[in-house]
């Protein structure tokens, strides 16, 4: 069911970018949206293949993604996050991509699917230390990246919300629509991805210590505050902008000063996490206090 998910979500993303390449609006999105694809494509296929192996942490993360991709399949078909459903064939991709992935994801879970996994388990419950070591670093290097791309943003909005010159502003609007579309979402993307991975398939666990599911739970409002907020206000913005709108007018004044808000938040909220992964405090989780007693006998 996971694979009839993932194939089916593959299709309906190929076919999108094929048709912004028929109709000729082919740019930086669509090179976002095949990179993301082909990432998700590799995962997929090597999560699964490490559940077939046996490995814990396979299992783990294969469920993690696929919860992902539920929630930004149902995104989607919600029209939430300013990307439009391109024809009826793409809606019932999503929609076959969504209910098998809700299938698999139960299946993954049920008592047979426990016995096969009890049977099967490798000894490896975590990943080998040296792909840790490789996964860790690019999470904190793309990490980075994050802070200074939503850094970088936030100065912008600044900008385009107090300049008085209507070229400088077209500029910064159309600077972070850039960006927005290369970069931000393949940033945050890979950032939750390989720490999803450096936690679940390690000794910290994804729910063990208070820090780390903290750490996730926030990464993930900081996305859909991007998805779902900063996104929409960077192309409010700019078709504002394409209008002709009062630079110091009242309708972009609330848009650059919302979007500057909106940045504001995303880059305190990705400061404290930088924090969080310093001090890591807090202590383990319920969860964490009961696989150490097991752990302990």
């Amino acid at each position: 069911m996971v694979i009839v998910a993932t194939l089916s979500a593959i299709a309906s993303n190929v076919f999108e970018i094929a048709h912004q390449v028929e109709t000729s609006v082919a740019g930086a999105a669509t090179t976002g949206d095949l990179v993301l694809t082909i990432a998700f494509c590799a995962l997929f296929g090597f999560f699964a293949e490490m559940l077939r192996a046996g490995r814990q942490w396979g299992r783990v993360l294969l469920t993690i993604f696929t919860s992902l991709g539920i929630a930004f399949t149902g995104a989607g078909l919600l029209q939430i996050g300013g990307r439009p459903l391109v024809g009826p064939l793409q809606g019932g991709l999503a929609v076959v991509s969504l209910v098998t992935s809700v299938a698999g994801l139960v299946l993954l879970f049920v008592p047979s699917a426990n016995r096969w996994m009890a049977q099967v388990r490798g000894t490896a419950r975590t990943i080998p230390q040296r792909m840790r070591k490789a996964v860790l670093t690019t999470h904190v290097a793309i990490s980075v990246g994050w802070l200074g791309l939503v850094t970088g943003m936030f100065a912008m909005s600044v900008a385009g919300a107090t300049t008085g010159s209507a070229e400088q502003q077209a500029a910064m609007y159309r600077t972070m629509s850039l960006l927005d579309e290369i970069f931000l979402g393949m940033t945050s993307m890979f950032a939750l991805i390989t720490g999803i991975t450096v936690s679940a398939g390690t000794k910290w666990g994804l729910m063990r210590r208070r820090w780390v599911t903290v750490k996730f739970f926030v990464t993930m409002g900081v996305m859909m505050l991007g998805f779902g907020v900063i996104h929409q206000y960077i192309l409010e913005a700019n078709e504002l902008v394409e209008a002709g709108a009062a630079v110091r007018g009242a309708e972009l004044n609330r848009v650059g000063w919302s979007m500057a808000g909106s940045a504001a938040l995303a880059l305190c909220s990705l400061v404290f996490m930088t924090a969080v992964s310093t001090y890591k405090p807090w202590g383990p989780t319920r969860w964490g206090r009961r696989h150490t007693s097991k752990t302990a006998r």
